[in-house]
């Protein structure tokens, strides 16, 4: 049973991804909200690639965990950093990748399934928001 906490901060995380989605989309001047969507996309997904790092098995940590969640977060960093326009797009697909490689990779310790569920969900809303504010809401 995976605690209620857990459940807790992984839906509250998506309060903002769907608020900004919803104002980039609705209101004329939306800069703000879009950068504001992109700077919050952002450290999640920085947030997410630090949580590859172990822990508790910091001796027994697989080395390309640790080297793949680097490049990763060195892609977003360059992306969001050169590629400002192109973030929220390839952002999701970021989001889509690191949650692809810890369902279906050997390099992340297998998490229970409701843990697994939860994930999904969450990927794929944060995605879906992503997108729509880079299709809709930007510019």
């Amino acid at each position: 049973m995976m605690p209620l906490s857990i459940k807790i901060l992984g839906y509250a995380g998506l309060v903002p991804f769907i608020t900004l989605a919803v104002l980039s989309s609705v209101l004329t001047d939306n800069s703000v909200v879009v950068d504001s969507l992109a700077l919050y996309a952002f450290g999640i997904f920085t947030f997410l690639c630090g949580a590859w790092w172990p822990t508790a098995d910091m001796h027994d940590a697989k080395f390309w965990r640790i080297i793949l969640s680097n490049i990763l977060f060195l892609i977003a960093f360059f992306t969001f950093l050169l590629l400002p326009e192109q973030w929220l797009a390839i952002g999701a697909g970021l989001f889509i990748l690191i949650w692809a490689i810890e369902h279906f990779g050997s390099l992340i310790p297998q998490t229970p399934h409701t843990y697994g569920l939860l994930r999904m969900v969450l990927t794929i809303i944060a995605s879906l928001s992503m997108m729509t504010t880079y299709l809709f809401g930007a510019g």
